[in-house]
Order: structure tokens, then sequence, then C-alpha cells
């Protein structure tokens, strides 16, 4: 039994100490969606009907679902300037953010830039935001959305389209300097106006990137996805017909850009159809990324408007560190290493890939170009790829390949077809090369693939380069297909495995 004193505390203040959550109607009940939040508390639904709604809503940091009706039902336009939507007062995972279009909005002024046309997320914020569409808007940074340091919000199967920034803008569709995590969104059509980051602009972030589609977006640098700086995770997304712009000098990463120390993961990923003057599918500067198990193919890296450039339709790598492992790197194209390129002091491993049927037109190295850089090629297969010259590899500058445990064969060139060597310090030890006297533990005899023209590089019973590699394997512990690595006492030859 409560004492007489509590009795009457409690009648002073009220006797429920918890209110149960409850439903806030906009518009029966609440004329607009600012309105309803202004009253709601935590745990309450703001639910909002079918229609538009001019204005821009302020989340206000309260633990609540603003609940629209569906993309192109209910929809917020910005009105007066700012970002349509701001959540930037500490918002946690509760606060939830559904079923609207966001259009129209023009970003928060700070120091005379604009963030986050779309949404804006800062102040430690970590909101949920489902099943959005957030498009048509314009920003300095972040034209679609805006996520700053500290925030980490969940971004799940939202579109963002159709958001362009001002003058060299960074982030057309997001600019994530937080640590958010995008699952299932289609992020498309957006631009980074001679700016980086058409798609998305991460910079220094732990973003994980999951299941996404990146397609369409524009750039000057990093069509797709610029990364500059920070270990993010990016698995199974698709990167698709990105480009960057032909009018500077130098366009990089049509889908992909890496670069300032970057380390992240690229995993399962599909990379294909992109355009750029270097880099189409993925361009690495600078920066130190694991690379694995991806598809790259149908890449186009043209040469500029002074007929320079055109390195790596499927990679550019240029200072490059780090692993790129059991990727099948295929039918991309560029004037200077059609399937990858390598300059400018990369020391990248290359193990366990399949760069093949890339080409170059009437440019050199089909499948590899390597310009003053020293990076070691392991339990590749170079096959089928075609150049003017060095069908397979091309070396020049200051370069000192290390191949190892690999085949280059039916590559097609006017001269060198399996390797043009310009400085006389590329290596060979274990490996396969058609029509070249490398002499030591390399041979020149058909490896026997199952079917050069399906891509299956499997090798048949009889293959002379089964457990013909090197005895000393420091390679993964499975192939390109998935086969066990070693299957007896010595590695075969190449990225498969018998």
């Amino acid at each position: 039994m409560l004492k007489s004193s509590s009795i009457a505390l409690l009648a002073l203040f009220g006797a429920a100490p918890f209110a149960a959550a409850g439903t806030l109607s906009v518009p029966s009940q609440y004329p607009t969606i600012q309105a309803a939040i202004n009253a709601a508390v935590d745990g309450d639904v703001v639910d909002v009907a079918n229609g538009t709604y001019t204005e821009n809503i302020n989340l206000l940091g309260k633990q609540i679902t603003v609940k629209g009706k569906g993309i192109n039902k209910s929809t917020i336009l910005g009105s007066n300037g700012g970002s349509a939507v701001t959540m930037a007062s500490g918002e946690t995972p509760s606060t939830l953010l559904t079923g609207f279009s966001i259009k129209l909005g023009t970003g928060t002024p700070i120091s005379g830039k604009l963030y986050g046309g779309g949404i804006y997320i800062a102040g430690g914020s970590d909101p949920s935001i489902l099943n959005c569409a957030i498009g048509f808007n314009t920003a300095d940074f972040g034209a679609g959305l805006f996520i700053d340091v500290g925030s980490d919000p969940l971004i799940q199967d939202c579109l963002v389209a159709n958001n362009v920034t001002g003058a060299t803008g960074l982030g057309g569709g997001l600019y994530i300097a937080g640590n958010p995590t995008l699952d299932g969104n289609r992020i498309t059509e957006n631009t980074a106006t001679s700016g980086s980051g058409g798609g998305v602009y991460a910079v220094n972030t732990t973003t994980t990137f999951i299941n996404n589609e990146f397609d369409k977006n524009h750039a000057y640098y990093g069509g797709g996805l610029h990364v500059n700086g920070g270990t993010p995770s990016i698995t199974d997304n698709l990167f698709e017909e990105n480009t960057v712009d032909r009018a500077p000098v130098n366009g990089e990463g049509a889908g992909m850009a890496i670069v300032n120390g970057a380390t992240p993961w690229v995993s399962n990923n599909e990379v294909r159809l992109n355009k750029a003057h270097s880099g189409a599918g993925i361009y690495v500067y600078d920066a130190a990324p694991s690379i694995v198990t991806n598809l790259i193919h149908d890449n186009q890296a043209s040469v500029n408007s002074t007929g320079s450039f055109g390195y790596g339709g499927g990679l550019s790598l240029g200072k490059g560190r780090g692993t790129i492992e059991l990727n099948e790197i295929y039918q991309n194209s560029g004037a200077m290493g059609g399937g990858l390129s390598t300059r400018s002091s990369t020391t990248t491993l290359l193990c366990g890939n399949l760069i093949d049927h890339n080409t170059t037109g009437s440019g050199i190295g089909g499948g590899l170009y390597s310009k003053d850089s020293t990076p070691t090629l392991l339990a590749n297969t170079i096959a089928a790829n075609t150049a003017s010259k060095g069908g397979g590899l091309y070396v020049i500058g200051k370069s000192a390949p290390t191949v190892d445990t690999s085949i280059i064969y039916f590559n097609t060139a006017s001269s060198n077809k399996s390797f043009f060597d310009g400085t006389g310090k590329l290596t060979f030890g274990f490996s396969d090369v058609e029509a070249a006297s490398v002499g030591g533990t390399s041979i020149s005899v058909d490896p026997l693939f199952a079917n050069l023209a399906t891509r299956d590089f499997s090798l048949l019973a009889t293959s002379p380069v089964i457990d013909a590699g090197n005895f000393v394997f420091s390679g993964g512990a499975t192939d390109i297909y998935g086969n066990v690595r070693v299957n007896g006492g010595r590695v075969d030859m190449g990225a498969v495995e018998n």
C-alpha cells in the first residue's frame, strides 16, 4: 500500500508513470508533418496519409516513427530552402523514417556551402531510413543525403536518384563522413557536377555497402562510388553504366575510385559497362584495397581529348598496394592495359585471377600494362587477350614484375603475343608462356583448357601444367572456381586447380 505522502505526489504529478504509444495522423489530426512531430513523444507513430506535403521537417531527436504510405504516395517537398528532412539532434535507430518520396530540398547552409539537399544527418544521429525515394534534390555536398562525422544511420531499401551537386560538388547521391550501413538501395542517375562521387562520396569511413546497385551515376572522378580514405566494406553490390566525364584530362574510376590511403574490403561485386579515361571498372591510387572474388567485365577506358590515358579497362592501379585476388577480369577494353594497368610504383599482389578476353584495339598490353611498377603475379591465367603489342603483358619504364605459377597463353598481337618486356627486368618462374623461351622452371606448351570459347579454364586431366607450379605456394586455400588448393603434392599453374 502506498503511503499517504506518495499518494499525494502521484495526485500532483499524474498517476501514470508511463504513457502508451500513440498514433498522430496527418492531416486529419495535425495539418502538417512537422506539427505532428512537435506533438509526438518517444514511441509515437506519425501516420501520414497520401498526398504532397510542402514543408521541411526536423525530427528533433525524438524516438518516433514517421510513416508515409509509400513512394509516390506520400511526398515531402522541400520549401523555403534548406534540407527537406533534418535529423541532427541525436536521433537513435529507434527513430524511423519510412514510406516517403523526398524531393526538391536544397541543403543546410554551413559556411557558405549547402549540405544534404534531401536529408541532412548530423549531431551523432543514427536514425533508420527505410523504403524512401530521395530524388531531385540539390546541394554542394550530398545532394541526396549528407551524413556527418559521428552519425551512423541505416539506409535500407531506398531509391536515391536524380540528385545533382553544384559545381565541383561531392556526392551527388550521398556524401558520407559517418559510418552508416547502406543495404539494398538503388543509387542511380545522380551527378557530382565537375566533382567526385556521382553516386556516393565516402571520406574516412567504415561504411558497410551491401546489396546496393550503383548505376548510371556521373562525375569527373568516381562515377559510382568514390572512396577517399577509410576502411569501408563493399560487398555484393552492382556497379553498372557509371561514367566519368570526357572533359577533364584524366577522368578516373567510373565504377569505383579508391584513393588517399583507403584500405577497403571489396568483395563479390559485379562491375560492368562503366566508362572512364582510366580505371573504367575500378581506379586505385595511393591506396591498399583488398579486391577479392569480383566480376569485372565489359568496362571501357578510352583515351581523352588529348589522345592520352586509356589506362586499365577493368582496373587501373597507381601507387597501388594491397591484394587483387580471385577476380574474373574479362572483356574490358583500354588503350594501355585492356584488363588492367599498374603504374607509379604499384606493388600490388595479383593472385589467382582470370584475366581474359580483354582488348586494347590498336593499343598495348591486352591483359596487363605495367609501367614503373613491380606487381607480383602469382597463379593467374592470362589468356585470349588482344593488343597491337604485348597480347598478354606489356612492361615498360622502370617496371620489374614477377610472374610465378601462371599461364600466359592464346593471347594475340601483331608482335610479342605473350609479352613485351622493354625493361629486361620481367621475371618468370614455374609458368607456362606461349611462344617464348623464358627458360628456367617455365615451359611453353598448350595448357589444355576445358573450353576457351566459353571461358571454362578448368584443366583437362592430361594438362601438362597440373602439379607443375612452384613447389612453395604462398597463395590462398581455394582457386577461382572454389576448388581446394593445393590438390596433390604441388600446385597447378594458373588460376584453376585440377
